[in-house]
């Protein structure tokens, strides 16, 4: 269950910034044009992130791994929610949390691989997966009210950041089967 919870709270993080980057990079002043660009830059970010993650993950234990990549991904949402001097700061502080970000949910993959025995292994990893997906549907809605409400970007990104916190107080909780 703590793998299951990390994994949806981390997705809300996720989602956060892949659903709402266009609609805050145009409120901090810049063109739609360039908003759509800069959700380019999580993707890069994000590819490189689960690239890299695996390459590391065969010389680092991965829970501890996982977890870094977790409280790395948390400050970066923070970060974006500061807002950026220009919009290649803005690119390059979004590439870097996809790169985290992304890391993250390919260190789930591979958890999962390790929490669940063989025989409830692709049950376990699709209940995962499916809750998770329950987060990527909340946080855009979430937000929305946030911002709604009239919370200022960067106490939403901040609130939005605790889901990827909150997953890696869970995965310090978490009892692994085989060694990290």
């Amino acid at each position: 269950m703590l793998v299951t919870f990390a994994y949806f709270a981390h997705i809300t993080s996720f989602y956060f910034i892949v659903k709402w980057v266009p609609k805050i990079v145009v409120d901090m002043g810049f063109a739609p044009q360039a908003a759509a660009g800069v959700l380019t830059w999580v993707s890069l970010g994000g590819a490189t992130g689960g690239a890299l993650f695996g390459l590391i993950a065969t010389r680092i234990g991965l829970r501890p791994l996982t977890v870094c990549t977790l409280l790395a991904g948390a400050l970066m949402i923070t970060g974006f929610g500061r807002g950026a001097p220009s919009l290649d700061s803005l690119k390059s502080t979004l590439a870097i949390t996809g790169l985290f970000t992304n890391a993250a949910i390919a260190g789930f993959y591979l958890l999962f691989a390790q929490v669940y025995p063989t025989h409830v292994r692709a049950t376990g990893t699709g209940f995962a997966i499916g809750v998770g997906r329950g987060g990527a549907v909340l946080a855009p809605i979430m937000a929305g009210y946030l911002l709604n409400a009239g919370l200022a970007v960067r106490s939403v990104a901040l609130i939005m950041a605790g889901g990827s916190l909150l997953a890696a107080v869970a995965l310090l909780a978490l009892r692994v089967r085989d060694a990290d």
